[in-house]
């Protein structure tokens, strides 16, 4: 189905010859398309427009900064004064030497907090999106992208924290375990888009899907070994690799610090990560057109 202008109608141009092809409206839809090919084209509609994207995220964050002093390094502060502070509160509980504690917590907590802004940011992609897919002819899967952005925009700010913290506690990483690194947040996210456009359609049709995802981080932080140590659980440290957010941390702590299982770690989120694509590609795939309705 396709909407036309007629040029025999009254009011039509005055500068259209006659028998000139008929101009076509903005609003297309063909029905013997698949509900498949629609949310592929709507993600490569969204994947070949960088710079609305980037405006997009630009925007967001630095207006949740606009009139303050520190900007956006507010981020870099706070996240200074929490990981100093557990660090030293919990590495004398603990009884950990703080020069191998210290880079322990700011990458756990760091990493983490990559994590938690993918997740909820990604729930609440298309809530946040919808007045706009509403209103403008604009790719859905744009608004999943923005949650990535966002995400690691506020990660960026604190990658220095990261980097000051090895070289002062002289835990200096090889290229290859840098590299590691990377390509441990390359699968984070890869995974958190693929949440987002699952977790971002459930989550517009039932808007309690957010509340309970925020419930659930919230209770992970405590079950995870962001700023504790497997080893402390004893002989039921095994445990923690039945955890996967203790994976996606480790698949980037892990190559920075020199610690055990990484690849395991890098098993267990590549795993995650291509069934979250697989599961991006039947939720999304099927309701990317309802999108519009539940918003």
């Amino acid at each position: 189905f396709t909407m036309q202008s007629d040029s025999s109608a009254p009011g039509a141009p005055a500068n259209q010859a006659p028998g000139a092809p008929q101009k076509t409206d903005l609003y297309e839809f063909d029905a013997a398309h698949s509900r498949y090919d629609y949310a592929w084209n709507d993600i490569k509609r969204a994947a070949a427009r960088p710079k609305l994207i980037f405006t997009l995220v630009r925007t967001t964050f630095f207006n949740r900064y606009k009139n303050t002093a520190l900007g956006a390094f507010w981020v870099t502060a706070t996240t200074m004064v929490l990981v100093t502070g557990l660090s030293i509160l919990y590495g004398k509980i603990f009884g950990a030497d703080l020069k191998t504690y210290f880079p322990y917590v700011t990458t756990g907590i760091i990493v983490w907090g990559l994590i938690t802004m993918l997740v909820n940011d990604g729930a609440a992609a298309f809530i946040l999106g919808a007045n706009t897919f509403n209103q403008t002819p604009i790719a859905k899967s744009v608004f999943a992208f923005r949650a990535v952005g966002l995400s690691f925009l506020n990660f960026s700010f604190r990658i220095a924290l990261i980097a000051a913290v090895l070289i002062a506690t002289q835990h200096i990483p090889s290229l290859l375990d840098m590299l590691l690194a990377v390509c441990g947040l390359v699968i984070i996210a890869w995974t958190g888009f693929s949440f987002a456009l699952v977790a971002g359609t459930v989550g517009l049709r039932y808007r309690d899907v957010g509340e309970l995802i925020a419930a659930v981080m919230t209770v992970s932080f405590l079950l995870t070994p962001v700023f504790w140590q497997p080893e402390r659980l004893g002989e039921y440290a095994w445990t923690v690799n039945l955890n996967p957010f203790y994976h996606f941390i480790n698949i980037v702590r892990g190559p920075l610090l020199g610690l055990d299982s990484v690849g395991l770690s890098f098993a267990v989120a590549t795993s995650i990560a291509v069934f979250m694509c697989l599961a991006s590609m039947l939720v999304f795939g099927q309701f990317a057109r309802r999108l519009n309705y539940w918003g």
